[in-house]
C-alpha cells in the first residue's frame, strides 16, 4: 500500500514538472517569436551616411567611386575595365557642377560647365559651344594653338546669326550674317595693319529681302558702291 503511494506521488510529481516545463517552453518560444515580430517590425532608416562609396564588378575591380575626388571634387568618377578614369560628373571646390568624360590616356575629350558650356576636344583642335557673357549663343574652332578661327554667333542686339571666319592672328578676315530687316550680308576684310591712320581693305556684298542687290568696295578709305 504504502509502495502504491509512493509511486503515484511520483508520477504527480513528475506530470507537474513536465506541465512546468511545457510551460516555459512556450513562454521561450513566445519571447522569440515576439523578438522576431519586433525585429522586422522595427522603423528602418532611409538614410544611409558616409564619406565614400565604392563599387566593384564582379573581379573585384573598382569601377565606380561617389565621394570626394583628389582636386576636392565631390562626384561620381567611372572607370573602365582597366582600371582607368573615364566619365566624372561633379561640382568642384568652388561650387561649379562640371561633368568630364576622357579618353582611354586620360586626355579629356568632352566637358561640359555652366561657365563655358560644352568643349570638344581633339588632338590640338576643339569646339566651344556655350552662351558667351553677352547672352549670346555661339559655336566656336579653335585651333591646336588655341586661336579662335570660325564662330557662329546669334547677336543679342539684333538677334541675327553671324558666321566669322579668323586668320591665325585671331583677326576678323570674313563675316556672314542675316540681319533681322531681311538683309544678307556678307564682308571680307584685310588684315588690319598696327599703327596709327592705317586703313583696313574691305568688300561688302548685301542682299535685300526684295532681292535687291548691293556691293560696296573699301581700298584705304575710298568707297566704290553699286548701285
Amino acid at each position: 500500500m504504502g509502495h502504491a503511494m509512493d509511486l503515484t506521488e511520483r508520477i504527480e510529481r513528475l506530470e507537474r514538472q513536465n506541465r512546468l516545463f511545457e510551460g516555459a517552453a512556450t513562454v521561450a518560444a513566445l519571447a522569440v517569436i515576439a523578438v522576431v515580430v519586433m525585429g522586422q517590425a522595427a522603423p528602418r532608416t532611409s538614410t544611409v551616411e558616409a564619406q565614400k562609396f565604392v563599387l566593384k564588378d564582379k573581379t573585384g575591380k573598382i569601377r565606380a567611386v561617389l565621394g570626394e575626388g583628389p582636386d576636392n571634387e565631390i562626384g561620381l568618377l567611372v572607370y573602365d575595365g582597366k582600371q582607368r578614369p573615364r566619365a566624372m560628373i561633379a561640382v568642384d571646390d568652388n561650387d561649379m557642377p562640371v561633368i568630364r568624360v576622357s579618353d582611354d590616356a586620360g586626355k579629356e575629350r568632352v566637358v561640359l560647365d555652366a561657365i563655358s558650356g560644352v568643349r570638344v576636344e581633339g588632338n590640338g583642335p576643339r569646339v566651344v559651344l556655350g552662351v558667351q557673357h553677352g547672352n549670346e549663343p555661339a559655336l566656336q574652332l579653335i585651333d591646336k594653338d588655341g586661336w579662335t578661327r570660325a564662330t557662329l554667333t546669334l547677336t543679342n542686339t539684333n538677334t541675327a546669326p553671324i558666321l566669322k571666319f579668323l586668320d591665325p592672328r585671331g583677326d576678323t578676315r570674313m563675316w556672314l550674317g542675316a540681319m533681322s530687316d531681311g538683309k544678307a550680308q556678307l564682308y571680307m576684310m584685310s588684315r588690319p595693319e598696327r599703327g596709327a591712320g592705317v586703313r583696313p581693305s574691305w568688300a561688302a556684298l548685301e542682299v535685300a529681302a526684295d532681292g535687291t542687290l548691293g556691293l560696296r568696295l573699301n581700298q584705304a578709305g575710298t568707297v566704290w558702291r553699286a548701285p
